[in-house]
């Protein structure tokens, strides 16, 4: 297997309706659908999708500088076999700071490459399946107002949903607890979710306020910059801090760990550098007896869900899977077609991207890097030639 072109298409996708936290309202999801091509003639596909508040890059950032790097160093290598592209990906993770979200897109894409051009499940560097499939975790955003907030419960509950998780920063927080808390019963758990929206002491207080509630835990209630208000926040409430913003990296986590500052990890492929950097936190995590959870970032295609649900069956532990389908009511349409009924063994990512689609959501023209028609000469193999031929930004 010999990469031969890498393609970047920057697409924007409409959301059906907004989605609203203390930090972003979203309307749209922008991200970069990632083609990786052997000579072969075989394709792999991946999903980049950067948050800047998260990890720093942006759509721009990462076609302009780290995209570009990556293909640099991979266009014209061969690989043998499985283990040699499992390798040079492990050689690549990214375990501090550095172009997580881009990383993650571009070991997907590789695996399911690799795995179409060896015959193996881009799951299988995870290890076996251990699990069946995980139940929905179902987020509540500012977009559901106070006065249809008991509509929308009420239709959850209907429908099954037990794994609760409630946005709060708002003055009505304790209103529109209590309309939750009414409608599942006191025996369902609550999980809170500030992204970031209160101080230290403002946590404190407003914790202290919901114990009528049956709250469970409270992510990322102070900003990421301030472990030592984590810390304070579960010390003085006795409510399970869970790590999200704050815990991007492994370099992240250990910091973390050392400032007893999270009860809980919030693991995302996205956001936390891909299945291997992944799987190396959560490793790190339960040495340290802590616990994980697994997410979604909002807005995610089939590529990036589809990479959650496999982590998710082959990392056991985990209760539920947050976001699991959001696409399916948030998304206006997705890159991916749908998926089929049965379940077969499949190579790769098994998922398959409707290029019509890539071309309908496109907001310029794609990023191409690519080996130079001329040959490269057998002595200069390790020099990794790029040539692009983006027309622009915009259309």
């Amino acid at each position: 297997m010999r990469i031969s072109r890498v393609t970047g298409h920057r697409i924007q996708i409409p959301f059906q309706a907004a989605f609203a936290h203390a930090l972003h309202c979203r309307r749209a999801t922008e991200a970069v659908v990632l083609l990786i091509e052997s000579d072969a003639g075989h394709v792999g596909v991946g999903e980049i999708l950067p948050r800047p508040y998260l990890t720093g890059e942006t759509i721009e950032s990462v076609l302009a500088n780290d995209l570009p790097a990556l293909a640099s160093r991979w266009l014209g290598r061969r690989f043998e076999d499985r283990d040699a592209v499992v390798e040079a990906l492990r050689q690549e993770v990214p375990l501090g700071e550095g172009a997580l979200a881009t990383f993650a897109g571009w070991e997907l894409a590789v695996l399911d490459l690799a795995g179409k051009a060896f015959a193996f499940a881009a799951g299988d560097v995870l290890g076996p399946i251990i699990g069946p499939e995980l139940p929905p975790g179902v987020v509540i955003d500012f977009a559901v107002t106070t006065p249809s907030l008991h509509k929308h419960c009420m239709l959850l509950r209907l429908a099954g949903r037990r794994h609760i998780k409630i946005k709060v920063g708002l003055p009505d927080d304790l209103r529109r607890l209590a309309i939750v808390q009414d409608v599942f019963g006191i025996d369902q758990p609550l999980r809170l979710d500030a992204n970031a929206a209160w101080t230290p002491d403002e946590a404190v207080g407003m914790l202290r306020q919901m114990r009528r509630f049956n709250v469970q835990s409270v992510e990322q209630p102070v900003p990421a910059s301030d472990p030592a208000g984590m810390r304070r926040v579960r010390e003085k409430t006795g409510v399970a801090v869970v790590a999200d913003e704050s815990l991007c990296s492994l370099e992240d986590a250990r910091f973390l760990l050392a400032a007893q500052a999270a009860d809980i990890f919030n693991i995302r492929i996205a956001k936390c550098g891909g299945l291997l950097a992944c799987l190396e936190l959560v490793k790190l995590a339960r040495e340290a007896g802590q616990r994980c959870q697994l997410g979604t970032l909002v807005g995610e295609t089939g590529i990036l869900s589809q990479a959650a649900e496999i982590f998710s069956r082959r990392v056991g532990g985990f209760e539920f899977l947050e976001g699991k389908h959001q696409n399916k009511r948030l998304l206006i349409q997705d890159v991916v077609d749908p998926m089929p009924s049965h379940h077969t063994p499949v190579n790769g990512l098994g998922i398959t991207i409707a290029s019509k689609l890539l071309e309908q959501w496109a907001v310029c023209a794609p990023t191409i890097f690519k080996i130079p028609e001329r040959r490269i000469a057998k002595n200069a193999r390790d020099h990794h030639h790029v040539h692009s031929n983006t027309t622009g930004w915009g259309r």
